[in-house]
């Protein structure tokens, strides 16, 4: 018999599988929250239990983010090989690609999910959890492009970091803007900081 931990993160699962299928389906505003417990089989309340529709889209790419980045070459720790400012931003760009990429695959979905992160109306693990992960592997790109102090490192990729959800979060909220915008404004904020030299470098 399972555990009633055990239960209660399987009906999660179930609940959130149903809920991104739907999404993915009819989209967001067309899905409600009767669809999904009817979908999930399981009662309204239960949905509810896990979150309201804008939480369960939320988790729904948070689950889908933390998986992508999981797979990434960028988290086997290989040694980094990226000198020289185009090196260096295209080793950033591939760091962000997760979210760049299941944001291309569900442009629709990854509006609505923007849309909640900025009414402030539910918290994202991805930009809390992961954040330093992220940044950690962002520094690593700084100093070996650049050669610049560890530091100095961090500033930079914390930097590029809060540029990047920025630039994320204003993507979400313009319809018609393509994908290759948001990856243009990423590299805008990374040249600088990967051709900046100074007394930084030498700390």
């Amino acid at each position: 018999m399972p555990t009633r931990i055990e239960a209660r993160a399987a009906t999660r699962a179930k609940v959130l599988a149903s809920s991104r299928r739907l999404f993915e389906e009819r989209g967001f505003r067309a899905t409600t929250i009767k669809d999904i417990a009817a979908d999930a089989a399981v009662s309204v309340g239960t949905v509810m239990h896990v979150g309201d529709k804008s939480g369960l889209l939320v988790a729904c790419f948070d689950e889908r983010i933390e998986a992508l980045h999981a797979t990434s070459p960028r988290t086997s720790h290989a040694p980094v090989q990226s000198e020289g400012v185009n090196g260096g931003s295209e080793a950033i760009l591939d760091i962000l690609s997760p979210f760049i990429e299941l944001f291309a695959s569900s442009p629709d979905l990854a509006r609505s999910y923007g849309a909640v992160l900025i009414s402030g109306a539910h918290s994202s693990r991805v930009f809390s959890e992961l954040r330093e992960e992220l940044i950690n592997e962002l520094q690593d790109v700084f100093a070996a492009a650049t050669g610049c102090s560890m530091t100095a490192a961090k500033q930079r990729a914390t930097t590029v970091y809060l540029a990047y959800l920025g630039a994320l979060l204003e993507w979400a909220s313009l319809p018609g803007t393509g994908i290759d915008a948001l990856c243009s404004r990423v590299r805008d904020a990374v040249r600088p900081l990967l051709t900046a030299s100074g007394e930084e470098n030498n700390q």
